[in-house]
Formats: C-alpha cells, sequence, structure tokens
C-alpha cells in the first residue's frame, strides 16, 4: 500500500470513531525541546490526549509513516507574492532585486490580496497553524485552519508619504481595534523616514499591537546607515528620494532596536549582519525575537548568518520562508531542513520551537502551538516520513 494510500485509510477510519475514543500511532513524536520519539502511540477522546506510550510490535507494523509535531507557525512572510512560480530575478545586487519587485508591483497592479486565499491555502497545506504577513491593505483574511497576523506595512520618506503612511496605518488599528491579529511593520531602513518610525512605534505602544521590521539584512544597508553612501543611497537617487538629513552617516542597526525595544513585542526580520553590539543589546530586550529565513538568506548569497552564536547566547530566534519572491514555496519545514543541513552544530531539540512554541509565544499567540503531551489537546501537523 502506498503512503498516501495509508493516509487516507487512516483518515477515514479517525473519522468514521469520532466521538469515540480513537488511538492511532505514528513512526515518531516530536516535540520542541525534546529529542523524537520513535514509534509511540496516542491514545485521544474528544480532542484531548489521554496518554502517549510506546507502540507495541503490532502497533509498530500499523505506525503512520509520519513526523507528528505540533502545529507549525511561520514568522514572517509576504503573501501578496504567492503567485509567483518561481523567486525574482536577480538576486543581486539587492537594489537591482529590489526595482524588479517594483516593476512586479506595478505590473500587476493592486490585486495582491487576490493571493492571500492562495497563500494561506499553501500555508495550510505545509501544516501551519499560524502565519505572520506583511500586508499592503486593510483586509484581515479569514481560513479555517490558518490564523495570521497581518503587519501592515509602511514606505514612507518623504513628508507627503510621512503622513499618508501614519494616517493609513492608524486608520488600520482603529478599524481592526477587537482584532488580536494585528500589528504595524516600518518597512526597513533605508525605506523609512525616522519621524514616520518614531510616529509607528508610538502607535504599537498606544495600541498594544506588535511590530515587524526588516533589519540588519544586507552590507548595502549597513553601508547606507554608516556612511550614506553605496547602491542603496544610489538607489534612493534614482528614485529622487535620498537626503542626506535623514541618511547622514554615523548612524546604526542599534537604533532602530532600542526603537523596536519600545513596543509590546518586536521581530527583527533577517538579522543577517547583526554585529556583536546588537546581540549584546538583544540580549538585555527579550521582546524583541529575530526571524532568521533561511532559504532566502541562501537566495541573496549572504554570509553565514550569525545564529549559531545567537542561540548560544540564549537570543529569541524564529523562521519565516519570507516571500515566493525570493523563496520557491511557503514551506516552514523546509525552512528547518535547510537550517539543520547548513548549521549542523545546532542541537536537533532546539530545532522545532524554532517554527512552533517559540514562534507562536513570540507572535504572542503561545496557544497556537504547543507541546503532544498527556492532558494536552490534539492539535498538530502530520508531515510525510519517506
Amino acid at each position: 500500500m502506498s503512503i498516501p494510500e495509508q493516509f487516507e485509510r487512516w483518515q477515514a477510519d479517525w473519522r468514521a470513531r469520532q466521538g469515540l475514543e480513537r488511538t492511532f500511532s505514528v513512526r515518531w513524536l516530536w516535540n520542541p525541546q525534546s529529542e523524537p520519539l520513535n514509534n509511540v502511540t496516542l491514545r485521544e477522546f474528544n480532542g484531548a490526549v489521554l496518554d502517549i506510550r510506546p507502540a507495541t510490535s503490532a502497533e509498530e507494523n500499523a505506525c503512520l509513516p509520519a513526523i507528528l509535531v505540533p502545529p507549525l507557525v511561520n514568522a514572517h512572510t509576504h503573501l501578496e507574492f504567492s503567485e509567483l512560480a518561481e523567486p525574482i530575478e536577480p538576486a543581486r545586487p539587492f537594489s537591482e532585486w529590489i526595482r524588479s519587485v517594483i516593476r512586479f508591483r506595478q505590473q500587476r497592479g493592486h490585486n495582491g490580496d487576490v493571493c492571500l486565499s492562495a497563500g494561506l491555502n499553501e500555508c495550510n497545506s505545509n501544516g501551519v497553524g499560524m502565519v505572520a504577513d506583511i500586508a499592503t491593505t486593510d483586509i484581515l483574511p479569514d481560513h479555517p485552519a490558518v490564523e495570521s497576523i497581518r503587519f501592515r506595512e509602511a514606505i514612507g520618506l518623504s513628508p507627503e508619504r510621512i503622513q499618508q503612511q501614519s494616517a493609513a496605518a492608524i486608520s488600520f488599528l482603529q478599524q481592526h481595534r477587537d482584532s488580536r491579529n494585528t500589528g504595524l511593520s516600518p518597512h526597513a531602513p533605508y525605506t523609512v523616514h525616522p519621524d514616520l518610525m518614531d510616529r509607528l512605534i508610538s502607535m504599537a505602544e498606544q495600541f498594544q499591537v506588535p511590530v515587524a521590521m526588516h533589519l540588519a539584512e544586507t552590507t548595502e544597508e549597513l553601508e547606507l546607515l554608516q556612511s550614506g553612501t553605496g547602491a542603496l543611497a544610489e538607489f534612493l537617487r534614482s528614485m529622487n528620494l535620498f537626503d542626506s538629513r535623514t541618511f547622514p552617516g554615523r548612524r546604526s542597526v542599534r537604533e532602530f532596536l532600542e526603537q523596536l525595544s519600545r513596543a509590546p513585542r518586536a521581530l527583527a526580520v533577517h538579522g543577517n549582519y547583526f554585529n556583536d553590539e546588537d546581540l549584546r543589546f538583544l540580549q538585555q530586550h527579550p521582546q524583541i525575537t529575530t526571524v532568521y529565513c533561511p532559504r532566502t538568506h541562501a537566495w541573496f548569497g549572504h554570509t553565514p548568518h550569525p545564529i549559531g552564536r545567537m542561540l548560544q547566547i540564549g537570543l529569541n530566534v524564529v523562521l519565516g520562508t519570507d516571500s515566493r519572491a525570493s523563496n520557491p514555496d511557503l514551506s516552514i519545514w523546509k525552512e528547518l531542513q535547510h537550517l539543520a543541513v547548513y548549521h549542523p552544530q545546532i542541537p536537533t531539540a532546539d530545532l522545532l520551537a524554532m517554527i512552533t512554541t517559540t514562534a507562536a509565544t513570540a507572535l504572542g499567540h503561545p496557544q497556537v502551538s504547543q507541546p503532544l503531551i498527556a492532558g494536552s489537546r490534539l492539535s498538530g501537523t502530520l508531515i510525510t516520513a519517506t
């Protein structure tokens, strides 16, 4: 019997026993901060796990060829690009990739939200129970299986744009005042004026919502902040957006981390080039979580990520897929596999939390992804073990 046939038969039997005590066995059970357990039987009733025990010899023969883990969490993506079949090129230099993204958006028009449903369905098919999405509109999508946190993106360097983006952000928060699934996203140091940044952080404090920002993503970003020169400076000049008063040099990633620390919770997305000073600051501010996107990091050809050092000193690090503009798909499980291959020094027991419990906590929703233990609710993801 093929693996799909085994799963289809199991699902039919599982549904037939709805309302009764049910037992099933899996090849692996893997909880965060634990080593995977081989050949495990779970007993369930009315959605609650009654007990977990080693499978008997007979049960081993009927074990589902799968890994059972808590619901997965994707801590950073842009679902508006879910229609793409392959990443946008060229990947380098980064400023040219940005130009290509701008052209794509212009050619597509204002139908990015059409991709929301496709993106959420792809997340669901990959076992994701919660996703953090960078949003360019005010829509809060409703999906039966995937909860989404929408971080309203803001980009603005000119006085007019600062006013417009500030108004859009406050409108979004007021419109969804009763939702726990909103946040703000000052895009990046090279696209957000200090005045706009300050306004957005003040709004996050007022409405008690999280903030997500792309930070320490490229060496070009660091050069722009440190000296006011480089490829991003030239890119901004070509768009008539460069102002030496905004980018005078002598600025650093640290000043953005200081502002993020004012928010109730914050995601520093990428962190590819955090230095020792940045890491020391993050140690002192655990409300800031770094989101590493392994396959996007590889796509852009960055130098090795400091994740090993970050975990060694106890920083919060979770994973995201970024978007299909820099990634072939939205599988957070494949991000974990990539991480395990290229950072083999990270203990197996520490890996899973970055796409389950730690990620859910970073987003302010720890109940979404909890360890599978006796007494917990039966909520998890089956990963085919082929």
